[in-house]
């Protein structure tokens, strides 16, 4: 990942991830793409192992760059 600083504005998308979280620590699978499915992995509005791996990532992500931020002051 590149080095980049803390910025303000991608605090509401951030906002955003955690009101999706669910209690049980997951995020779910909000609809399914239309058009033919050869298999269903999940179901909309369980679980989705896929989002919460991406939401992880991304949360991870967030946090080093806010402790980096924090540390250039």
């Amino acid at each position: 990942y590149a080095h980049t600083p803390w910025n303000e504005r991608i605090q509401p998308a951030v906002d955003v991830l955690l009101k999706k979280r669910r209690k049980d620590g997951a995020w779910p699978l909000q609809s399914q793409h239309p058009g033919q499915v050869h298999f269903d992995m999940e179901q909309a509005g369980k679980p989705s192992r896929w989002n919460t791996l991406r939401a992880l990532r991304v949360l991870k992500y967030m946090g080093e760059i806010q402790d980096r931020s924090k540390k250039e002051k």
